[in-house]
């Protein structure tokens, strides 16, 4: 996440100065304040093999580096500027050449469509076939240190290398792109920019999408859902009658939610996320319980389910939503 500004005799738009007798650049192309950089010099008409060269950073030497090597230095705070000389020392010549640099920090939220329960604390996974909300959240300011209201920057996004226009424009600071397909990667990027061009920003996140998995929970008629235990294995429950409900996480949201059947024995009982168990005769007994979820539309499914015991007290562990 970052920016930065090149100050030059003409405007440009990249890192590297073409011009005669060197050039400069500096890796990455629109580094994060603080970020390390990397900056290496190159010629047509110079011997850099036989070259040294001092790069000088607000007028104090910052490090001293030779014509086929590169130099390593950290961006500065955002909002401040790096005013960077670079001095190349060959066949008893001296060439120089200037350039401004001013790290300003983008954020790149990932916000995946899918299902989580209430205040549940981490965040959705990605899910295959479904979508993914993106946003560019960035910091710039102006030569004289004013913020620059984000609205009236422009956004281009690209996907997989590909740009996309419909979505791209000043203002859009956020796009919904197409989750990848299962056991695959895709790289998400944008580049924000003022409107003549002169500050420059870009991020990008690889998605990696992950199966979605359902939880099953004892719903308290009281206290609600325990989501500290997680029911798996064998669970010994106590009173007349229990409520259970299955929590899908990760699964896409594009067509309104997954679907949840319910599994009695190995017979199907009812649909919907709550299941209510009520023993017969003394009480006692056990049943093998399961729920299955599915959406259709994303080809996504998960299933779990445990053997409940009545007729004791109640045991099991705690943990974080059961997870």
């Amino acid at each position: 996440m970052s920016m930065i500004m090149l100050v030059l005799p003409l405007a440009v738009r990249a890192q590297t100065i073409s011009t005669d007798p060197f050039s400069i650049n500096i890796t990455p192309a629109y580094p994060s304040p603080y970020e390390p950089l990397t900056l290496s010099v190159g010629s047509g008409s110079v011997d850099m093999s036989n070259s040294t060269f001092k790069v000088f950073v607000n007028g104090a030497l910052a490090t001293v580096g030779t014509g086929a090597s590169s130099v390593s230095l950290t961006a500065s705070g955002p909002g401040t500027t790096m005013n960077i000389r670079v001095v190349v020392s060959s066949g008893g010549q001296q060439y120089q050449k200037t350039l401004a640099v001013r790290p300003l920090a983008v954020a790149l939220s990932v916000e995946p469509l899918a299902t989580l329960p209430p205040l549940y604390p981490g965040g959705a996974t990605i899910p295959p076939n479904g979508s993914v909300r993106m946003v560019a959240v960035p910091t710039f300011y102006s030569n004289s240190g004013v913020y620059i209201d984000p609205a009236t920057l422009s956004y281009t996004w690209s996907v997989g290398g590909q740009t996309l226009i419909a979505s791209s424009g000043i203002g859009q600071s956020s796009v919904v792109v197409s989750a990848p397909l299962p056991y695959r990667q895709e790289d998400v990027s944008v580049l924000v920019q003022n409107q003549d061009g002169s500050l420059v920003a870009s991020q990008s996140v690889a998605l990696t999408p992950q199966n979605p998995l359902v939880q099953l929970y004892q719903k308290d008629p009281l206290m609600g859902i325990e989501y500290g235990h997680a029911l798996s294995g064998q669970q010994t429950l106590s009173g007349v009658q229990t409520s259970f409900v299955a929590v899908p996480y990760g699964f896409s949201t594009d067509s309104g939610g997954p679907s949840i059947v319910w599994s009695l024995n190995g017979a199907t009982a009812q649909t919907g996320d709550t299941i209510t168990l009520q023993p017969q005769g003394a009480g006692q007994g056990s049943a093998a319980l399961s729920a299955a979820v599915s959406d259709p539309a994303s080809y996504e499914s998960a299933t779990a389910g445990f053997t409940a015991v009545f007729g004791s007290a109640q045991t099991g562990g705690f943990g974080l939503f059961g997870l």
